[in-house]
C-alpha cells in the first residue's frame, strides 16, 4: 500500500493516516491449508472413521467481527490479555452422524432398515430377516444445530485460558454447552509446541437429540434411550515447524472421553475419540 502525500502535509493529516494505515492492517485476513493424512475416530455403531486430508486455518479480525475457523464472533471488549466475546458456530456433534459417516468417499447410502416405525404396510425388517438382527443398524439422522453465546479469553504469559457458554440459537436440540480449555505455548527456534486440556458440559437436551434414541427409532437390537447431561474431557497436543515464511509442518494429536450417557447409548460404541493428523502447511 503506497500513500503519495502533498508537500505541506499538516500535522493532523499525517496522523489521521497513520490512523487508517493501522485499522487497515488491524482488517487483515489469515489463510493456511495443511494437506496430509489423518483420521478421527468415530464413535457411532456402525459407522466409518472420518478420514482427514485437507484441514483449513481461516481467520478474519475486524475492530468488532471476526471470523476464527468456524467462530463468527462480535468483540465486545478488547484488551492486551482480556477479550469478550459473543460467538456463533455450527455445533460439531453433527460432524459424526454425517461426514463420511457410511463411506470414506463421503457418499452416504440410503436407509435400508432402522429408520420408520413399523407398520402394518412397511413391517419390521428384522421380523422378516430374523438375521439382520445380529447386525448393528445404523445411528439415526441428525440435523445441523448453531449455537451462539458467550466467549472469554484471558491471555499471560502463563498460557492462555477459553471459556465459552452457548445455546441453541437454531431452536434445533434446545440444549446448552459450556466448553473451557487451558492452553501453554512453547517456542523453541522453529518449533512450537502447543499442549493443551480442557472440558465440554453438555446439558441433557443437546445430548439426548444428538445421542438419544426416539420410540420411532426403536428396533430389536436398537432400544429406545434418553440421554442425560455429562462432562467430556480432552486433551490436545499441537507440533509445527516452520520452514520458510509460508511453508511448514504441522501435526496435531487429540484425545477425548465421553461421558457415560454418550457411552450407554445404543448407537455409541466407544468411550473416547482420538484425533491424528500430519501435513504440508502453507500460509498465505
Amino acid at each position: 500500500m503506497v500513500l503519495l502525500l502533498p508537500t505541506g502535509a499538516s500535522a493532523d493529516q499525517d496522523a489521521e493516516i497513520q490512523q487508517a494505515i493501522a485499522a487497515y492492517q488491524e482488517r487483515s485476513w489469515e489463510f493456511g491449508l495443511a494437506a496430509g493424512y489423518g483420521r478421527r475416530r468415530n464413535p457411532l455403531i456402525n459407522s466409518d472413521d472420518i478420514p482427514l486430508y485437507v484441514v483449513f486455518d481461516v481467520a478474519w479480525f475486524d475492530d468488532w467481527f471476526f471470523f476464527d475457523n468456524g467462530d463468527l464472533g462480535l468483540a465486545l471488549h478488547e484488551t492486551d490479555s482480556l477479550s469478550v466475546n459473543l460467538v456463533a458456530h455450527v455445533n460439531n456433534e453433527r460432524g459424526v452422524f454425517e461426514f463420511f459417516n457410511n463411506s470414506q468417499l463421503g457418499v452416504q447410502f440410503l436407509p435400508t432398515d432402522g429408520f420408520s416405525p413399523s407398520t402394518p404396510g412397511n413391517p419390521d425388517p428384522l421380523t422378516q430377516n430374523p438375521e439382520l438382527a445380529n447386525q448393528p443398524p445404523k445411528p439415526p439422522k441428525r440435523k445441523f444445530a448453531v449455537d451462539g453465546g458467550l466467549e472469554v479469553i484471558y491471555a499471560d504469559v502463563w498460557g492462555d485460558l477459553q471459556l465459552q457458554v452457548l445455546s441453541d440459537i437454531s431452536m434445533r436440540h434446545k440444549g446448552m454447552e459450556i466448553w473451557g480449555s487451558y492452553a501453554y505455548t512453547l517456542d523453541y527456534g522453529n518449533w512450537k509446541l502447543t499442549p493443551s486440556i480442557g472440558f465440554n458440559w453438555k446439558s441433557s437436551h443437546l445430548l439426548d437429540y444428538f445421542y438419544g434414541v426416539r420410540d420411532s427409532e426403536a428396533l430389536i437390537n436398537r432400544p429406545a434411550y434418553q440421554a442425560d447431561s455429562g462432562f467430556n474431557g480432552f486433551a490436545r497436543l499441537t507440533l509445527s515447524y516452520r520452514i520458510t515464511n509460508h511453508w511448514g509442518i504441522v501435526g496435531v494429536a487429540e484425545y477425548e472421553t465421553l461421558n457415560r450417557s454418550i457411552r450407554r447409548s445404543p448407537i455409541v460404541n466407544r468411550n473416547n475419540i482420538n484425533t491424528l493428523f500430519i501435513g504440508l502447511m502453507y500460509r498465505f
